[in-house]
This record gives structure tokens, C-alpha cells and sequence, in this order.
């Protein structure tokens, strides 16, 4: 779509113009239909933003239309899966050795949300947790959860490699300051941090900045740091 785009109402190109490239995607798709051991993969872009004006629309239509005459649609990764794919590209494996320890933090979370219900939604006190809690360690999935729905909503954001790059800052500044989480849970994400501060606002308008630093997580002085030290006797 991207390379078609450019062609539109232009001649005299090596390329080709930009039907001749429409006719040619669509002689690909008939030509790959007709040989059995052959796939042909496609990716169509959904976002406005990746199609670009008026001719990337076009092409978007014209190519849409020609896969679709014969397309097998491919469902993308879900939300579980997606947790696998972000942990296993940040994290190696858990040594088998190191398993018991694993397993003693997914009980003790696992049983403490059964023990406190009123203080947890409800399903967390159920065994498909404790198997998601397994699955997604050491990132609890609350906090994949939060990125993979209310996240997913924004327009520029792209579910997982967004959440790799995210996840990726966050897990790099965690290690830097020694932290001893037995779980990386949504309130252990370091927003005062840049690089950290900055994958978030990426997606985010300008005043989104200030707001973070002064009502969420920010220097001292601002709203968070007062409210942490309130049971101190000591107000910033």
C-alpha cells in the first residue's frame, strides 16, 4: 500500500503506474492460488495514520478488495498470547531450579486475593488467575491487562510492540535501582523516570506531561510525593 500510494496520478515511472501495480498485486494472488504449496501473506494497515491521505485510502480499498476475493483472514495474537510473546522476548526462561520460587509467589498472591475478596475484583480469587499470575511472571497481568485494553484504545499505539518497548524501559530501570518486587505490578512501574515518562507520553498530547508530574508520580513538591509521606508526619 505504501509503495502503490506514491504512484497514484503520477506517469512514467520504472514502477509502473499505479494501476498496472493494482493489477499486478491481483495476477500475485491468482497466481499463488494456483500453485499448492505456495502463501502468500498480507498485512493491511488499519490506521489512518499508517495510510496517508487520499491515495493511501485508494490503494487500501483497491488491495483490501483484491485480497479479500480469496483471503484467509489470520486472527492477530490474543491478549494471553501476547503476554507469552512480551515475556519471553524480555525475559529468558525460568531455570527449573528456580521454579519452587516461582510457584511459592503465584501461591502466596493466588491466596492472599482468596483471603481478602473485598478488596480485589472477584475473579482473582479464582484458579484461572493463579494460572495467568503463572503465565505472565514476573509481570503481573494487571498490569498487561491494563495496557492490552485501556491502552490498545489509543490511536498510535501499537498493542505489542508498543507494550515491548514499554515494558522494556520499565523492566531496565527497575533493575538499575535493585528492585526487589516479587512481581512487576502496575504500581511498580517507575513513571518519574524519562525514559520511562517518555514511552507514555509518546502516544499522549503535550499536557499529559505536567499532569503525570505533578497528580501521578513526580519530584518533590508535587501531589504524590505529599500524599506518600502523610503517615510520616512529614508534608513536602
Amino acid at each position: 500500500m505504501a509503495y502503490s500510494r506514491q504512484l497514484s496520478g503520477v506517469t512514467g515511472l520504472p514502477g509502473g503506474t499505479f494501476e498496472a501495480n493494482l493489477t499486478f498485486a491481483q495476477a500475485l494472488t491468482e497466481a499463488v492460488r494456483s500453485a499448492p504449496k505456495a502463501l502468500l501473506v498480507a498485512s493491511i494497515p488499519e490506521s489512518d495514520i499508517e495510510v496517508g491521505g487520499q491515495a493511501g485510502r485508494e490503494a487500501l480499498e483497491r488491495l483490501g478488495n483484491t485480497f479479500a476475493r480469496m483471503q484467509t483472514s489470520w486472527r492477530p495474537a490474543t491478549a494471553e498470547e501476547s503476554f507469552e510473546i512480551v515475556r519471553r522476548r524480555l525475559f529468558e526462561p525460568v531455570d527449573p531450579t528456580k521454579a519452587a520460587a516461582r510457584d511459592a509467589v503465584v501461591r502466596a498472591f493466588s491466596e492472599y486475593y482468596r483471603a481478602n475478596p473485598q478488596d480485589f475484583p472477584r475473579n482473582c480469587g479464582e484458579g484461572d488467575y493463579e494460572r495467568r499470575l503463572a503465565s505472565a511472571y514476573p509481570i503481573h497481568p494487571e498490569l498487561f491487562d491494563r495496557l492490552y485494553t485501556d491502552w490498545s484504545s489509543l490511536e498510535r499505539f501499537q498493542r505489542t510492540r508498543g507494550v515491548l518497548r514499554l515494558m522494556a524501559q520499565v523492566i531496565r530501570e527497575l533493575w538499575r535501582k535493585g528492585d526487589k518486587g516479587l512481581l512487576i505490578l502496575p504500581a511498580s512501574v517507575p513513571v518519574d523516570e524519562g525514559t520511562v515518562q517518555s514511552e507514555l507520553t509518546r502516544y499522549l498530547e503535550d499536557p499529559w506531561v505536567p499532569v503525570l508530574e505533578r497528580d501521578v508520580d513526580g519530584p518533590i513538591g508535587g501531589e504524590p510525593a505529599r500524599v506518600d509521606h502523610l503517615d510520616d508526619g512529614i508534608v513536602p
